[in-house]
């Protein structure tokens, strides 16, 4: 499992932690000490570097990463694990970055960009539903360990339970 990254702003200065541990500045980093932060490989930032989506800085002994690196390494990750393609990421960061300034190509975006706005709300109230089914069995389960009973209607749950994650997991 990756570990995990924060970053907080507290007046001028970004505060951030990786697997819970504080990292002070100076933010720079070489690739390899890099990609061990986000449990990935030196290969898969070059990789995020040859499609365009990191541009770190270059000194005698290779690559140099940056708080701003990081942070975008944050998002790419974030979006992979959401299920976004490299391309539809690097769309988004040409908005981003401002590489993108023809009104037509950016509504173009925009309206990509709201579409994609209404599936994640539809993904997050079907996670909802199922996280709150999940809780609803774990807490049946546990009610059902504690005072076990002949004739209960837990296991009835669980297939109708099973029965609805299929159904929300089904392409719309």
């Amino acid at each position: 499992m990756p570990a995990r990254q924060n970053t907080a702003t507290s007046g001028n200065e970004t505060l951030l932690t990786v697997g819970g541990e504080r990292v002070d500045p100076p933010y720079r980093w070489s690739i390899r000490k890099f990609a061990e932060m986000f449990d990935t490989t030196a290969r898969a930032i070059r990789f995020y570097e040859t499609k365009g989506l990191l541009a770190p800085e270059r000194d005698s002994s290779g690559r140099v990463f940056g708080l701003a690196d990081f942070l975008r390494v944050e998002r790419i990750l974030r979006a992979k694990r959401l299920g976004f393609t490299l391309d539809d990421i690097r769309e988004v960061f040409e908005v981003i970055d401002g590489d993108i300034t023809d009104a037509n190509e950016l509504m173009r975006r925009k309206s990509n960009f709201e579409t994609v706005l209404r599936g994640l709300s539809r993904r997050r109230a079907d996670i909802d539903a199922v996280r709150a089914d999940m809780t609803e069995l774990c807490d049946k389960i546990d009610r059902y360990v504690e005072t076990p009973r002949e004739n209960t209607t837990f296991f009835r749950f669980a297939k109708a339970y099973e029965d609805r994650l299929t159904r929300s997991l089904s392409p719309s």
